[in-house]
């Protein structure tokens, strides 16, 4: 790992490992105001804290754990402190109980070692495992805590619940890349996997980054005035992340309900597509009567858009896949399991949380809608929207990893994009300009700087940081109104129930605190597992969006490429700044023939086009100079993005 975002694949992994190993700014921290300290108090009496039945099931089935696990997340303990909403401290302590749990005869999991779960089912002759956690690292470490203590035999499946990287990126810990191949080892998936994960994996990905930086914290301290926690899990442990090959399926399920008998277990998948996640699916086991949910009804309500940036998730798909396993498993499901937390055992109670979670999500979609459909704005939908009548008190739909209002605005993109009607939003100024007048509307920096005191000290963090955020753009330098934005970050983030807006809040007041941020080093912005396994086309249309369009003119380029170890052909076709990829042979003037080893080095910065072309691993038919042009239209992105303060 070289840094936050690195792995754009799995923004995740990368950003929890730092966030659990740095403490930069922690002594820059400062105690929480009194309105703060009062308004987490009060959250005691307006929640069921005296309702333990989270903590017996989190516990239930505890065999063991590895060394030194309750070190990092030991101040976990006894009441919440000033600086931590009580509700999010509750999450985190649940969160933070890891290690090896007997779920049911010849099922079990291991969790808290990475923020994801790994589930074990004993077959036959072996063992399946249910998703892969984030990276070989942290699968070894798990797979040897369930080896540990159950009987050392082969994994003869691998089943991946979704396409997001927590979930595959350990998969060459579990098994080998040619036993998959060979299909030696079945890897199960749901359809559209590796579309969905190389989709996600190379669009945007390296703002993603930088944005994923304050939803997961990183350089944040862990502890009572930093990070305490990632919204659905956290990890314990803190081995390096390192770097698998992505492991492809090698068995879809393509139908809405399928079932595989593997070596003498039944299994029986239902696809939930479009709903966490572009290709998800849920995971029955008949035998044992256990329900396997992925990633979509865990304990906190969920985000239908995460603030670092993806595709908006569709709500009404959400509730209606919960809604059909519910009918279709209901009647007999025993014990709901997710890849993130703990298990929920007995039929009515999993029945209860599959229909609330069912609820809640076609509630904040219809409403949303309602709403919408009466004029209302985002910002106003958010700040009228409250829970589903009698759901308000149940601690598994709190707003730990998404919030009422992050959803709303997803809702609102889904149907209607970003421009709210009012044409005052059509064209706005750019950031700094707009800044730069709205300073001066204020009379100027000073006095927008002494009205913000004032509502600093009554309270009103969230104007403060609005007032603040203008001054700073207009002037980055102004050391007084980026420490007095960071106060009011600060206070905004120690009130959070969410932990990615708590996480955010303090984040940003870190890095203003600690001053302008350099512009960053070169990133690929992509990683080479998932370049590796990209359609070439694909490929291209990466690098489509690494062309200076502009700069590009009116020239055209037409090459075409032969990759001689894929037996992959297609022309690219450079026209009016746009980069295309057309698959099969084409006539072009100018022909390449190399490798995807070859040609991927050249493509992630690794090695020039020039040495390529000198080792023979790139052969030029034609004018080569066409190529060369081509490629020095391609921008390097540069990492640490600021987005607290103007670029």
């Amino acid at each position: 790992m070289t840094g936050p975002g690195r792995r754009a694949w799995n923004i995740l992994t990368p950003l929890l490992f730092l966030c659990a190993s740095l403490s930069a700014g922690a002594q820059d921290a400062k105690p929480a105001q009194p309105d703060v300290v009062a308004a987490n108090r009060a959250v005691t009496s307006q929640l069921p804290f005296e309702d333990r039945r989270d903590f017996d099931d989190a516990n239930r089935g505890f065999i063991a754990t590895v060394p030194g696990a309750a070190d990092r997340y030991g101040f976990l303990k006894g009441d919440a402190p000033d600086t931590v909403n009580p509700s999010l401290w509750r999450e985190a302590q649940l969160d933070a109980i890891n290690g090896l749990f007997k779920v049911a005869d010849g099922i079990y999991q291991v969790r808290g070692l990475s923020v994801a779960a790994m589930t074990f089912v004993e077959s036959k002759t072996g063992v399946i495992v249910i998703d892969a956690l984030a990276s070989p690292g942290e699968a070894k470490t798990a797979l040897d805590l369930y080896f540990a203590h159950r009987p050392k035999r082969p994994v003869v499946a691998l089943i991946y619940s979704h396409n997001h990287g927590d979930h595959y990126g350990g998969a060459s810990a579990v098994i080998t890349p040619a036993d998959a191949l060979s299909g030696k080892v079945k890897v199960i998936a749901p359809v559209h996997f590796m579309a969905a994960l190389t989709s996600e994996a190379s669009v945007a990905t390296n703002l993603a980054g930088a944005r994923g930086q304050f939803q997961f914290g990183a350089t944040l301290p862990v502890g009572p005035r930093g990070t305490v926690e990632y919204g659905e899990g956290l990890s314990v442990t803190s081995g390096a992340p390192g770097a698998g090959p992505v492991i492809p399926p090698n068995d879809i399920i393509t139908k809405p309900f399928e079932s595989r008998t593997i070596d003498g277990v039944t299994f029986q998948f239902q696809l939930a597509l479009d709903t966490e996640a572009p290709s998800e699916m849920f995971v029955y086991l008949p035998g044992a009567h256990v329900l396997n949910v992925s990633e979509v009804s865990t304990h906190t309500l969920h985000n239908l858009l995460p603030i670092r940036g993806t595709l908006v998730r569709n709500g009404l798909s959400w509730s209606q896949a919960l809604d059909t396993a519910l009918a279709h498993f209901g009647g007999d499901v025993q014990i709901l399991i997710t890849q993130h937390q703990w298990p929920i055992w007995g039929n009515r109670q999993v029945r209860t949380s599959l229909e609330n979670h069912r609820d809640l999500y076609k509630y904040i979609h219809d409403q949303s809608l309602r709403m919408m459909n009466s004029g209302m704005t985002p910002e106003e939908i958010s700040a009228a929207l409250t829970m589903p009548p009698g759901l308000e008190r149940d601690w598994s739909l709190r707003g730990y990893y998404g919030t009422l209002s992050q959803d709303v605005h997803a809702v609102y993109q889904r149907y209607l994009g970003w421009y709210d009607g009012n044409p005052a939003h059509l064209n706005p100024l750019p950031p700094v300009e707009a800044a730069k007048k709205a300073v001066e509307y204020m009379g100027g920096a000073d006095a927008a700087i002494a009205r913000a005191k004032g509502d600093f000290a009554a309270g009103n963090y969230r104007w403060v940081v609005q007032v603040m955020n203008q001054v700073v753009f207009a002037d980055p330098a102004n050391k007084v109104a980026r420490a007095l934005a960071a106060d009011a970050y600060e206070q905004m983030g120690y009130q959070a129930e969410a932990a990615p807006w708590r996480n955010s809040y303090l984040l940003a007041a870190q890095r203003l605190r600690a001053g302008t941020m350099g512009e960053g080093r070169a990133v690929p912005a992509i990683a080479p597992d998932v370049l590796h396994v990209m359609p070439a086309t694909e490929m291209f249309d990466y690098l489509g969006a690494r062309i200076d369009g502009p700069r590009a003119g009116t020239g055209k380029i037409v090459i075409a490429w032969r990759f001689t170890d894929t037996k992959e052909t297609l022309v690219s076709i450079l026209s009016h700044g746009a980069l295309t990829a057309r698959s099969g042979a084409g006539d072009a003037a100018v022909t390449v023939a190399t490798t995807r080893a070859a040609l991927e080095p050249v493509v992630l910065g690794q090695k020039t086009l020039v040495d390529a072309m000198k080792d023979g691993g790139i052969t030029v038919g034609g004018d080569a100079q066409s190529l060369t042009d081509l490629w020095a239209l391609l921008v390097d992105f540069k990492s640490g993005i600021p987005l607290v303060e103007p670029r």
